[in-house]
């Protein structure tokens, strides 16, 4: 073997170990770029992504380096001597098993929420261990275990030929040894920092492309997301301006005093339906835009009633969709209060009018309402009955999230059938979450993910349509009013709308049913309305006071204000009935925008607006 010199058989090892971490870097965006090849609006851009992404890459690597440079000192000055090899394997084998578990679980999170792995996923996951694993099909599996076996042969091969290989002790005299250590130190403050300009390495500092998929490849997955373990969730991250300035922001885009209605009711003490579409985004109803043929049932449902053809869902995910809709309480961004049960007792909700007012009140899920701490927010907030997956025998048609949707709705119809009372009743879906499970057959197949949401949707829409038919023929129904909505939208079928566009967050909204009055009949809307605005006018169909609801707007109001707010981990906007405009937090800058760039005042108007809403919002949310 070939005898270096001892300085450089130091800065051998040194650069050889740097290279094996940066290896595991470039292994886990060439996986992500193949996964996510189709999102990129320029291919080339892949490309850039690994050469912009070379800096936090760095950065992660001269992290790792720390407890390498300091024992360099210690070895040189104090032990003097070689150590067993198996210390730098263990060193080694537990960033690196963590790293794989990180670019596995990163795939199928990227699909289904359009942002990278986090804190935030990572705690909902272990607060809902069997939904999680719901969402696991075959597909993912072998996906992993691929990925899986291609990391570790890399990063064996790699560790072994070439750490191993230079990883020696070479003794240093003492002035030699301190200087290497001293400009080693320097060398990895330098690159964990990022230079020595005011700003310190951000997630930002790697965007480089208008294609936020692009922009997403280039930030280091371990990096970003070591990094949003060490934020505190006690701070908000929306600390745009003073107190005062944002709650004088707030002032312009909701209402602040009580609001004159329109009656659009036959009655006061109407039976009240709230089914909830769980993720149904507007892209696959032709009524609002979409494609042809995949929900039919409810189009003519929509023709029966009011059908507000620009509703937009205040987040992207489920748990934060649930507390829009009941509580009118918009998202937290990278938090979620009903993952706060202390927290998410103390919100107002719709089902405590209801309970208040006499009337027998129920959920009706066909998977576990543990998920998302459901059944406690239900329990707490004037919800007597709670019927989900334990509640139907075994031999009931299940998918890996639950009992069907068809199998919930008749034995819903049979309860209201025998109640004596009149009733507020939710009804949440569960066949169109991801992996889009169905039998026997795909309407639209599921050769791909987009055509198994297709079909879903489509069953969907059809189970809906026959619970109405029956709920038609019940005594109850002139009497009663139905509310239909969607918990989130979603990135499929047309799989081009990321966090950023305010497509994304456009879901159904519709009210008919025998208790609306005939003049509203067929009426379509097309003023921007919110799915916080649920809340306030369930409230006022019974005639209660909404003035809990301070965030939503009765849909019905005379004089409303037609603006939106949308919300991700990552990134938000607002949505008014000309424009939208949406704020990177990771990019720092304008994520989206429909307003011409000659009039950046009026976008920056908005932007402002929007930064006020939510630093608002988080602060509402942190002294709850």
């Amino acid at each position: 073997m070939r005898r270096w010199p001892a300085w450089r058989s130091n800065l051998i090892f040194f650069v050889s170990l740097i290279g094996y971490w940066l290896v595991l870097s470039f292994i886990d965006r060439a996986v992500f770029t193949v996964a996510v090849w189709e999102r990129f609006d320029e291919k080339a851009d892949a490309f850039y992504a690994f050469l912009h992404g070379l800096f936090l890459d760095m950065s992660l690597s001269s992290y790792l380096m720390v407890i390498p440079c300091l024992f360099f000192p210690i070895q040189q000055f104090f032990i003097r001597r070689p150590v067993s090899r198996w210390w730098l394997r263990v060193y080694v084998m537990v960033p690196t098993f963590l790293f794989a578990a990180i670019t596995v679980s990163n795939l199928p999170l990227y699909e289904a929420w359009g942002e990278k792995i986090s804190k935030r996923a990572i705690m909902l996951g272990i607060d809902t261990i069997g939904g999680v694993a719901s969402s696991i099909d075959l597909s993912m599996i072998w996906q992993s275990l691929l990925v899986l076996v291609m990391f570790f042969a890399c990063a064996h091969y790699f560790y072994h030929l070439v750490v191993v290989h230079y990883a020696r002790y070479s003794p240093l005299p003492k002035r030699a040894a301190t200087l290497s250590f001293l400009l080693l130190a320097i060398i990895l403050f330098t690159f964990i920092r990022g230079g020595y300009g005011r700003a310190t390495l951000n997630q930002s500092s790697v965007y480089f492309s208008d294609d936020n998929t692009a922009n997403h490849a280039a930030v280091n997955t371990y990096w970003s997301f070591l990094k949003d373990l060490t934020k505190s969730t006690k701070k908000s991250p929306y600390a745009f301006m003073k107190k005062k300035d944002a709650e004088a922001l707030l002032s312009s885009v909701v209402r602040t005093s009580e609001e004159k209605t329109k009656s659009v009711l036959t009655t006061d003490r109407p039976n009240v339906i709230l089914v909830i579409l769980e993720g149904m985004v507007a892209q696959v109803f032709e009524d609002l835009g979409g494609e042809k043929d995949v929900t039919p049932g409810m189009k003519m449902l929509m023709d029966e009633g009011v059908s507000f053809r620009r509703a937009y869902a205040a987040a992207d995910r489920s748990d934060k969709g649930m507390v829009a809709i009941m509580s009118g309480f918009p998202a937290q961004g990278p938090e979620s209060i009903i993952k706060y049960i202390p927290k998410h007792e103390k919100l107002p909700a719709i089902g405590q009018i209801y309970d208040s007012l006499g009337y027998a009140t129920s959920f009706y899920h066909g998977g576990q309402s543990e998920f998302y701490n459901f059944k406690s927010y239900m329990f707490t907030h004037g919800i007597e009955q709670v019927v989900d997956n334990d509640d139907f025998p075994l031999q009931e048609m299940r998918n890996s999230w639950g009992v069907y949707d068809h199998v919930v709705a008749k034995q819903m119809l049979q309860d209201l059938h025998s109640e004596k009372k009149p009733f507020f009743s939710v009804f949440y879906t569960l066949v169109n979450h991801e992996p889009f499970h169905l039998e026997p057959s795909y309407k639209f197949g599921n050769k791909t993910k987009a055509d198994a949401y297709r079909s879903t949707s489509f069953y969907t829409d059809s189970m809906l349509f026959n619970f109405v038919e029956e709920a038609k023929k019940q005594s109850w129904y002139e009497n009663t009013i139905i509310i239909v909505t969607s918990d989130h939208g979603h990135i499929y079928p047309s799989e081009k709308f990321g966090l950023e566009r305010p497509e994304r967050y456009h879901i159904p909204l519709f009210v008919f049913g025998g208790a609306l009055k005939g003049e509203y009949k067929g009426l379509k809307i097309d003023e921007v309305v919110s799915q916080l605005d649920v809340a306030p006018t369930l409230a006022h169909f019974v005639k209660a006071d909404a003035e809990r609801f301070t965030y939503g707007s009765d849909l019905f109001a005379v004089q409303r204000k037609h603006t939106a707010f949308y919300n991700s981990n990552s990134t938000f906007g607002i949505i008014t009935d000309k424009d939208a405009v949406s704020y990177d937090m990771l990019k720092r800058n304008v994520g989206y925008s429909t307003v011409p760039a000659t009039n950046a005042a009026q976008r920056d108007s908005l932007l402002h607006i929007a930064k006020g809403y939510y630093q608002h919002v988080f602060e509402d949310f942190l002294t709850y």
